[in-house]
Formats: structure tokens, C-alpha cells, sequence
């Protein structure tokens, strides 16, 4: 058991089962956010309100203290804070520089799947509305267009036409902490991600999910379901481009998500990376599906261990469904949640928000409510069970409460 701290950077819903573990495992939990309230400002042994993007503010708070590493799960904007604050600490489990940037900067990831040959799409990136509104007439239409530093799907959208484009540049430069913008062909196909967990340079687990979206214009995840619908050859073709990439960008151990489309004749088009483990419950659905603890590896990694990667594959169909508000408003009400943990086959119900919080419409991976765990035998079961606990869970939301209830 270690007395050590160890240090998670990002308080959000996604961050919390490292804050669980990592306590778990015995050592002293150390939460960072710039936001007071963030949920893991419960959870953390100490807490500092610094914002995850500045490592020499985060040592400045941490002063002499004994650091046993620092990581910071689905979050792509404090990779380089990870690596910085694990070089200072003589920590092991930093990413490297070109993981990091690929994680980073969109653009970059693209013009390593170019590099390597493998199908790319067109894209344009810049911090100029005009340069964007210019390359723009060399992509067709609808558009996908986001901050090329940004994750969670925050200021995403999907764009129809010309019109609509000047007002999408913006709402993704909000987003964005180096004011740059991407606008991206829109590829019609099916959407995946792949979670993969390395030891020196080799596959230790390969997890492969259909990603469930919301529609146009925001498409952001809504589900994951495992074992994906894949053809063998395909799954085999996907891990040798995967294992391309990551030599590429000298990733050889630890966590990475990638999301792909997958097009109906068959092509395989990338289009983001994450040099961590991914968000949206991606562990808790690893470890029902296959019986490992991502979380747990990823830590023990980090501090120097050898992570634990052998599971037991369970011949099941497993759902990550997300929970979510279409609108803003006022909780006032859950209803149904002990029922609908008593379904069968609902393995986990998980609320991030309780009667009395205010909820946003789910325009980006933050604003859920919370997630919904499903296994069956079969996927047709399987998608039984989970509209049976949509339609027994309810959140009665309020989307004009009063001055007194705000």
C-alpha cells in the first residue's frame, strides 16, 4: 500500500473512477479542476481549483509533496500537463510529445493518417473565419466543423449549407483555447471507436465499440455497444492501422481511443485520437464486457507497476448508454431509478446530477445526466432491455423554472 499522492487532473464525471481507484489501491488522491464545484472536488483527499492546462501552477499548489504519478483519464487537453508534470515528478507513465499533439491538434492527427497511406478526407484548419468561409468552397456540403483542440464534443456541429457556417466557426471558436477552427468533409458511414491498452510497442486489450450519435447538427455519442458488427478482416485490417499509428507517434504503452467511420465499401477513415483512456464510461464498459479494469491499469502504469490486462472475454452484448436532457431546464425529479435497477440485465445506473440542479441540453459530452449499463445474450435482447429502462427511468425537467427555483 503506498502513501503517495497521486494526482488526477479533471474533476468531471469521466475522471471520478480514477479518483475511486486510485484511493482504492491506497494511495492519496489529489483532484485538480478550475472549476470549485466540480464532482471530484468531493471524492479528492485535497483539492485545487487550478485549471489543468498550466503544469508549473499545478507544481506551484503541489509544492514538496510526494507525487507517485499524474493522469488525467478522457481529457485530451491536459495530456501535456500529464507529460509535463510527470517529467518533473519522475514519473513514468508521460506520453510522448507527437501522442500528445496528435491528441491535441486535429490537423496533426490527420496528416499522420495521411502519412501512413491510409484513406483521409478533406479538412481545413485556421484561426481566420475568412480563411475557413474561403476553404470551405473546396469542401462539400454538410460540413463538420469543431475546435481542433477541444474533446467531449464541445462547439461540434454538423453544417447544411453556406448560410450556416459563419455562426458554427464561431460557436467552435468559443471552444477552442488557441482560437483554431477545423471544418471537415462529412463522411457517410457507420461509427466506431477503438479503446487499446499497449505494453512495449504490443496489443494487450483491443475493445471495439458501435458508437450511437445524436442527430444533426451536434452528433455526439449517445451509446456504445460491444462486441461491434464487424467483418474478421476488417477487425484485422483496423489493428494493423491502429498498431501503424501508434508507432508512428511513438506511442508503445499505456491507454488510447481513436473514433472511425467505417463506409460502405469498406474504407476505414480516422478521425480523432486521444493518447488516454477514453470518456463517455468507456472503462465501465470494458470491464463488463471483458472483466478488466482499464482504470486500475492505467495507474499502475503510471506509477510503474505492470498493469493487469487479463480478462475473461464474456460471450455477452453489452450497452454504455448515456443519459441526457434535450433541453435546459430545472431537475425537479427522478422517477423510476430503483425499478429500473431491478431490470433485468441493467448492471449499472450512474446519476451525475440529483432534484435541484440545473441541467443543459446535451450538446456536448459534459452536459449528461448520467449512464445506463445493459448485457444480454443476444443484441436483439439486448436493445429490449435497454428501451424497457429508457422508458422506466424518467427526469422530469422543468425548462422555465422560476427566479426562486434559480
Amino acid at each position: 500500500m503506498s502513501t503517495s499522492n497521486l494526482v488526477i487532473l479533471g474533476g468531471g464525471e469521466d475522471q471520478l473512477p480514477a479518483y475511486v481507484e486510485g484511493r482504492r489501491l491506497g494511495y492519496r488522491i489529489i483532484g485538480v479542476d478550475q472549476r470549485p464545484d466540480a464532482l471530484g472536488a468531493r471524492y479528492a483527499d485535497e483539492f485545487l481549483c487550478v485549471t489543468t492546462r498550466e503544469p508549473d501552477a499545478i507544481a506551484a499548489e503541489l509544492g514538496d509533496k510526494v507525487v507517485a504519478a499524474v493522469l488525467s483519464p478522457a481529457s485530451d487537453v491536459a495530456q501535456s500537463s500529464v507529460a509535463a508534470l510527470n517529467e518533473r515528478y519522475r514519473g513514468v507513465g508521460q506520453p510522448s510529445p507527437a501522442a500528445v499533439r496528435a491528441s491535441q491538434d486535429k490537423s496533426f492527427f490527420h496528416s499522420v493518417v495521411a502519412e501512413l497511406g491510409f484513406p483521409v478526407y478533406a479538412f481545413a484548419q485556421s484561426d481566420s473565419a475568412d480563411e475557413l468561409m474561403e476553404a470551405a468552397g473546396r469542401i462539400s456540403f454538410p460540413m463538420v466543423v469543431k475546435p481542433t483542440d477541444a474533446s467531449g464534443s464541445k462547439g461540434l456541429s454538423c453544417v447544411e449549407n453556406a448560410e450556416a457556417l459563419p455562426e458554427a466557426i464561431e460557436q467552435a471558436r468559443k471552444h477552442s483555447f488557441t482560437g483554431e477552427v477545423i471544418i471537415e468533409e462529412f463522411i457517410e458511414g457507420q461509427h466506431f471507436s477503438v479503446e487499446r491498452f499497449s505494453q512495449d510497442g504490443v496489443a494487450a486489450l483491443t475493445v471495439v465499440t458501435e458508437r450511437g450519435l445524436t442527430a444533426m447538427p451536434h452528433m455526439i455519442s449517445m451509446s456504445h455497444l460491444v462486441p461491434a458488427a464487424l467483418d474478421p478482416a476488417v477487425e484485422q485490417r483496423l489493428a494493423s492501422m491502429v498498431d501503424a499509428i501508434l508507432a508512428h507517434i511513438d506511442h508503445h504503452s499505456g491507454p488510447v481511443n481513436l473514433d472511425f467511420i467505417l463506409t460502405s465499401d469498406g474504407r476505414i477513415y480516422f478521425i480523432e485520437m486521444g493518447a488516454r483512456l477514453g470518456g463517455n464510461g468507456m472503462p465501465m464498459l470494458v470491464q463488463q464486457a471483458l472483466g478488466v479494469n482499464t482504470v486500475q491499469a492505467a495507474i499502475k502504469l503510471a506509477v510503474g507497476e505492470s498493469p493487469e490486462l487479463d480478462g475473461h472475454e464474456r460471450q455477452q452484448f453489452v450497452m454504455l448508454r448515456i443519459l441526457a436532457s434535450q433541453h435546459d431546464g430545472l431537475l425537479t425529479a427522478v422517477t423510476g431509478l430503483e425499478e429500473t435497477r431491478e431490470l433485468d440485465g441493467i448492471t449499472d445506473v450512474r446519476l451525475f446530477k440529483q432534484p435541484g440542479d440545473h441541467v443543459r441540453q446535451y450538446t456536448q459530452a459534459a452536459h449528461k445526466l448520467g449512464y445506463l449499463l445493459a448485457s444480454a445474450d443476444s443484441r436483439h435482447e439486448l436493445l429490449e432491455r435497454v428501451d424497457r429502462a429508457l422508458q422506466t427511468l424518467k427526469f422530469e425537467i422543468d425548462p422555465h423554472p422560476s427566479e426562486t427555483n434559480e
